[in-house]
């Protein structure tokens, strides 16, 4: 078994040569390819497609993969072979490493297709330099280079036509801060809606080196290769914008704040509005006497309900009798709305949102400040120092500002809390539900006392119409004597002679009425007055009730000449 191999004998042909070494694509290293033989034929035109790289090892294992497990905590380097040429850029966005390995990409590995890949055709596809020459259906323009999405690019094109400017001004005026006001504040809530992302920063510092790329790059690209030159672009963007729309934010802040404060201290202090619910609570508990009823309190939505409990004509409800009982028994009660007057308006503030403008307003301004700072420490970059100035100065200016903004916003939450515990409310309800119960009763009270005056109108109207009616018929006459004027004779008395009659000219002279028409004036009198109307409105009734004798007259005539005709 330990013995030594036999040597061979002498007649023996001499040994196969050993075979040539591997050819390695230094490509497969990050070494760009040697250029071909000068010499080299060109390979024929059918020949077939040959990968360049690993693939023997492909062969030895069947054309497979090879998936033994690897550890992936630890960050591989792929043996990816780089182009000949520059290629154009090809815009992805880069997973890090640490979120490859919990993911899919865990066990994926490429570079096996890589080799299987035709790189030399790719390159030939792909190369920059020759996409740079081509031109536009042969116009003499060369072609624009796109990085940003196409969308995106579009709109911000469009943004930059509004602005007048060109991009090297634009620059110069985000360097300088803006300090003329050349751009409004609308374009500069625009402009931060297009700051680049660090996807479009990465692939345009991608073109670092390459002028002729920049060259080609379309205006909204050639925006944001710009941007990523300028020192905290974005901070900057933020700064102006901060700046130009603080007054604007504290004028909108400011008084919802203020309205909190009075409505919180409006409800607490209001002593017709403790009366008004005493009598509410005095009706709850009479009306739901027994296991519902002996309530020491009721929440505040109760009184939105107060309008679904109706009467047995079912159209007066209870908010309407509240009405009622305010301005006959509790008349000092009814005016309880004028000592609450800022809650219809607090009804209507939105606390989170407006805590999270205050919130946005406070951390703008330590953002701001940290920045001053940060430029104030490197006055060697482009723009630092007027930076440093202009908002230096701003910080100083709204200082007190901010501060009366601060104890403003102190006190609402402090106000507004007393008063939500006051009411045995829950401290985190929103102004708009907690007032809203108040201001939902008051546009129903309201509303009831509207109902209850145009039902008063109505009873009126019908009163009116009554002694209307009355007016219409008037009574007959009553009896006279017949000596009420001098002259004057009845059939059973006897003629007189001409010498015993009356030689008075009184009633020549004054021309008076008959009894009958004296009757009828007393009663039209006596109408008038109750009715409060004058000659006009009352010669209009009369005249009225003239045509309304005459129609009856009419339809009585034609009933009759309708029942001739049916005999």
């Amino acid at each position: 078994i330990g013995a030594p191999p036999a040597p061979p004998p002498a007649n023996a042909p001499p040994p196969p040569p050993p075979p040539p070494p591997p050819v390695i694509d230094n490509r497969l290293m990050g070494a760009p390819g040697a250029p071909p033989p000068p010499n080299a034929p060109p390979p024929p035109p059918n020949a077939p497609f040959v990968p360049r790289g690993r693939l023997e090892d492909l062969k030895k294992r069947g054309g497979r993969r090879d998936r033994t497990a690897r550890n992936t905590t630890v960050p591989r380097k792929k043996l990816i072979p780089g182009p000949s040429v520059q290629l154009k850029v090809f815009n992805w966005a880069k997973l890090p490493e640490a979120k490859a390995a919990s993911s899919i990409w865990k066990d994926i590995d490429e570079v096996e297709y890589v080799a299987m890949l035709n790189l030399d055709e790719i390159d030939e596809l792909f190369q920059s330099k020759k996409a740079v020459k081509r031109t536009d259906q042969g116009d003499g323009k060369k072609k624009s280079v796109q990085i940003i999405d196409a969308k995106r690019a579009q709109n911000f094109t469009i943004l930059l036509k509004k602005f007048g400017k060109t991009n090297e001004e634009l620059v110069d005026i985000i360097l300088n801060c803006d300090k003329d006001n050349t751009i409004s504040l609308d374009m500069w809530e625009q402009l931060l809606r297009y700051i680049p992302s660090n996807d479009e920063i990465n692939a345009l510092k991608e073109l670092d080196g390459d002028p002729d790329q920049i060259e080609l790059l379309n205006r909204a690209d050639r925006y944001f290769y710009n941007a990523t030159k300028i020192y905290h672009y974005e901070e900057r963007i933020k700064a102006v914008n901060y700046q130009k729309k603080f007054d604007e934010r504290v004028r909108t802040i400011t008084p919802k704040l203020g309205c909190l404060v009075r409505a919180s201290t409006e409800v607490i202090k209001s002593e017709k509005l403790k009366e008004l619910l005493t009598i509410i609570l005095a009706f709850g508990n009479y009306f739901n006497y027994g296991k519902r009823g002996n309530a020491l309190g009721f929440k505040m939505e109760t009184l939105t309900k107060l309008k679904d409990t109706k009467a047995a004509d079912n159209k007066t409800t209870l908010i309407m009798y509240i009405v009622q009982t305010l301005e006959v028994m509790f008349t000092d009660v009814e005016n309880f709305i004028d000592e609450i007057p800022s809650v219809q308006q607090a009804a209507k503030i939105a606390l989170t949102e407006l805590k999270s403008d205050v919130a946005e307003l406070q951390s703008g301004y330590r953002l701001l400040k940290k920045e001053v700072e940060h430029m104030a420490k490197n006055p060697q970059l482009k723009g630092a120092p007027n930076f440093v100035q202009i908002f230096n100065g701003f910080l100083k200016g709204i200082d007190a500002t901010m501060d009366e903004v601060e104890q403003l916003m102190n006190e609402m939450k402090k106000k507004y809390t007393l008063a939500t515990s006051h009411f045995a409310e829950p401290s985190s309800s929103e102004p708009e539900q907690f007032f809203g119960y108040f201001n939902t009763f008051i546009t129903q009270y309201m509303d009831g006392k509207e109902e209850l005056a145009r039902r008063r109108e109505e009873e009126e109207r019908k009163r009116k119409k009554e002694l209307q009616r009355e007016l219409i018929s008037p009574p007959m006459s009553r009896p006279h004597s017949p000596s009420f004027y001098p002259g004057a004779t009845t059939s059973s008395q006897p003629q007189t002679t001409a010498s015993s009659t009356c030689t008075s000219p009184l009633p020549e002279l004054l021309d008076l009425p008959s009894a009958d028409v004296l009757d009828l004036q007393d009663h039209e009198l006596m109408v008038d007055g109750l009715l409060g109307l004058d000659a006009a409105e009352r010669s209009a009734i009369s005249s009225g009730g003239s045509m309304k004798r005459r129609r009856k007259k009419r339809e009585a005539s034609s009933n009759l000449s309708k029942i001739d005709r049916e005999r």
